[in-house]
């Protein structure tokens, strides 16, 4: 775990690799609820790549899913980005919250895609 992690629990699962059947399993795992996204996305991804004889759409599917899959398998980090999200969504939150839930978003965001081994931002 890495040591920007706020919680110091453990993982629930190790970090899968980034292909589509160890990401798909996990989700599976620790976040059942999207796996309807999971394969909806999979399935656009693939549309796109026939469409334009590229391999990115499918990059930039594993790469999303890796780093969803890192941030929810920290369940504490988690619920932190849903919050900060949340804040952000939120037209009456003031300022000061507002950026301080960007930076939070981008701090888990950051952490998450150096976990999965994916492409910063």
């Amino acid at each position: 775990m890495s040591a920007q992690h706020a919680e110091t629990s453990p993982p629930l699962i190790p970090q899968p690799p980034a292909t589509r059947d160890a990401l798909r399993e996990a989700v599976k795992q620790i976040a059942l609820t999207r796996l309807p996204e999971f394969d909806r996305d999979l399935g656009e991804a693939f549309d796109q790549a026939i469409q334009l004889s590229s391999v990115t759409p499918m990059r930039l599917f594993l790469e999303k899913w890796a780093t969803l899959v890192a941030i929810e398998r920290h369940p504490g980090q988690a619920r932190t980005m849903r919050e900060a999200e949340q804040a952000i969504a939120d037209p009456k939150t003031p300022e000061d919250a507002f950026r301080q839930a960007q930076a939070t978003v981008t701090r888990i965001l950051d952490t998450a895609s150096e976990e999965a081994g994916v492409t910063s931002r």
